[in-house]
């Protein structure tokens, strides 16, 4: 669909009007600062200052390969793709995280004896509170007590860290503050309540710091799956449109959904611009399947349903159909000269060296200015 057919929805999300690249004018300061200097000389370099050109191959992947953004809801849901992909070509990937999950439940245990007909679900699961443990699946020791919103918010971000390392992540960039947070966890009131223009601010804050050639979000069209993941994307792609995420001398990114094909059954139905990758193919560089490599990452989530045994416990009980072997990513908005993902890996096989330099831990960034 083209931007036009698309305008309203900047106003159906609640965002301001686009601004594009939003710097300060910076001529009347050089002027005061190098007055040998030629106004227009002197504000194209600080503005090229300002806007980041000079750390423009700062953590720059290998080989002119593209740096990556990837824009999520909540702590774990880059699950719902394997950034292994990523990860065994040396790519330098960024996260910005809006919410930290402080909502959500805490996988307790596997149901047994399940029963289909009586139970809602095979996991038991409970809100923070005083009978609520993080356990190590599936069947414990548990650990410690998740007592507050609070403690779990803390747990997750933990786990969402521990999960990144994995993966060779450069920056890890929270919106939310931990204990008072400006985006709330809420699956029942979706993206409604938080502060569009505040998101709007931090977002574009992100991706000048990272100055990605990809970013990536959920699908804006898997409308049966969390509120807050279809809401983000919706939010995400029409400050793309709307050209706030442009930067001087550099083309518009390009934008990509994951699909929650593991988690819906209705995501596996094919949509314009899905990219579908084999997860059972064996990476020579990662030296196990990618499925395997997902599973390993994933481990991270003690206390979260993406947990690989809590999970796999869905899974086989028929709740969930599984990711069937396959992980899917969708084109939304291509770059102009600038391939398809699939493309994009042929042009950059897999390289252990590249791999091999990538850091070992993220990076983090709090854009919060207080908490």
């Amino acid at each position: 669909m083209s931007r036009g057919g698309r305008a309203p929805l900047a106003q159906e999300v609640g965002l301001p009007a686009g601004r594009g690249c939003r710097h300060r004018d910076r001529r009347g300061f050089a002027r005061h600062l190098w007055p040998g200097l030629g106004a227009a000389l002197a504000a194209v370099i600080l503005t090229a200052f300002w806007c980041g050109a000079g750390e423009a191959r700062a953590g720059a992947s290998p080989s002119g390969a593209p740096k990556v953004l990837l824009i999520t809801a909540h702590p774990d849901d880059e699950t719902l793709f394997d950034l292994g992909y990523f990860r065994e070509r040396g790519w330098n990937v960024s996260v910005a995280l809006v919410t930290n999950g402080e909502n959500g439940h805490v996988v307790q245990a596997i149901r047994a004896p399940y029963d289909a007909q009586a139970d809602d679900d095979i996991l038991i699961e409970k809100h923070p509170g005083p009978r609520t443990w993080l356990t190590r699946p599936p069947k414990g020791p548990r650990l410690r007590q998740i007592l507050t919103p609070t403690a779990l918010a803390r747990e997750r971000r933990a786990e969402f860290l521990d999960s990144l390392a994995h993966h060779g992540v450069a920056k890890v960039y929270f919106l939310s503050a931990l204990r008072h947070p400006d985006f709330a966890d809420s699956w029942d009131d979706g993206v409604t309540g938080w502060d569009k223009p505040l998101l709007s601010e931090r977002l574009e804050n992100a991706v000048r710091r990272v100055r990605p050639d990809i970013i990536i979000t959920l699908n804006p069209d898997d409308t049966w799956a969390h509120p807050q993941h279809w809401g983000l994307a919706r939010i995400v792609r029409a400050l793309l449109d709307a050209g706030d995420f442009d930067l001087s001398g550099r083309p518009r990114p390009a934008l990509y959904g994951l699909r929650e094909n593991g988690w819906y059954t209705r995501s596996r139905q094919p949509e314009p611009g899905d990219i579908r990758f084999d997860r059972n193919v064996r990476s020579p560089v990662l030296g196990q399947t990618y499925a395997a490599y997902w599973r390993a990452a994933t481990s991270s989530y003690i206390s979260q349903s993406s947990h690989p045994i809590w999970f796999g416990a869905r899974v086989r009980a028929g709740i969930l159909p599984g990711y069937g072997g396959v992980d899917i990513i969708r084109l939304l908005e291509p770059q102009a000269g600038l391939a398809r993902l699939d493309v994009l890996f042929q042009e950059h096989p897999p390289d252990s060296a590249a791999m091999a330099r990538l850091p070992l831990r993220p990076g983090v960034v709090d854009l919060p200015a207080h908490d």
